[in-house]
């Protein structure tokens, strides 16, 4: 089995994929922003339960974001240190392509797919994919403005993600495209997660790091 870990935003999610994809089971945390306690032990009851259904962990799957800073350092330790606790390989999981996906399968199938997360202010990361989920425009962070994505309007395009009020609100001519607004769940990543692993496609657990989208900013200033 493969175990899917997702903490880019408030709260949390797991999940377990047989190496077919298939979901087998989710768990969800229960407090925002509680990632580092409640996570692992997530993580342990869904190991317990591979173990008691004679399956072993083949992989861990994670969200390499963008996301909330803290959560997905909490979510790349914990898949990194289970990794290397049974020796197996780290899977890394787009986030934002989950998105665009996931959408389709709630029945909005578009051209064009605009993916984004909440970066406060009037900021939004995003990443921009078409019908095959393939990358228009890879990951970044922008500013929200009337003459943002001009080139899109007109066309077949869903929008993705937390951030989508608030960009329909600074962007009146996209009031009434279509939206998917769910937020990111670790099940998401089964399907993808087992044709990473059937690939060969694992990410360096060494190295890895999440993509935050842009530089982190500690927030200390020089006097």
């Amino acid at each position: 089995m493969i175990l899917c870990i997702e903490t880019s935003g408030a709260t949390g999610s797991l999940a377990l994929a047989d190496m077919e994809g298939n979901c087998i089971k989710t768990l969800f945390a229960d407090s925002t922003n509680a990632h580092a306690e409640q996570i692992p032990v997530l993580a342990k009851e869904l190991i317990d339960y591979a173990s008691d259904q004679g399956q072993d962990i083949m992989a861990v799957a994670v969200n390499k974001g963008p996301g909330s800073y803290t959560g997905l350092r909490i979510g790349a330790s914990l898949a990194k240190g289970i990794c290397y606790g049974f020796s197996i390989p780290l899977l890394s999981c787009d986030g934002l392509e989950s998105m665009a996906r996931q959408s389709a399968l709630a029945g909005l199938e578009s051209d064009v797919y605009i993916c984004m997360l909440d970066a406060r202010r009037d900021e939004v990361f995003f990443a921009i994919y078409n019908a095959s989920f393939e990358v228009l425009e890879p990951l970044g962070s922008k500013v929200l403005s009337e003459d943002v994505w001009v080139e899109y309007r007109g066309k077949k395009v869903v929008f993705c993600g937390n951030a989508v009020a608030k960009m329909k609100m600074l962007i009146p001519a996209f009031s009434d495209y279509p939206e998917f607004t769910q937020n990111i769940e670790a099940s998401w990543f089964c399907e993808t997660a087992a044709k990473l692993y059937q690939t060969q496609k694992w990410a360096d657990v060494a190295y890895f790091e999440p993509d935050y989208g842009k530089a982190f900013f500690s927030g200390t200033f020089k006097k």
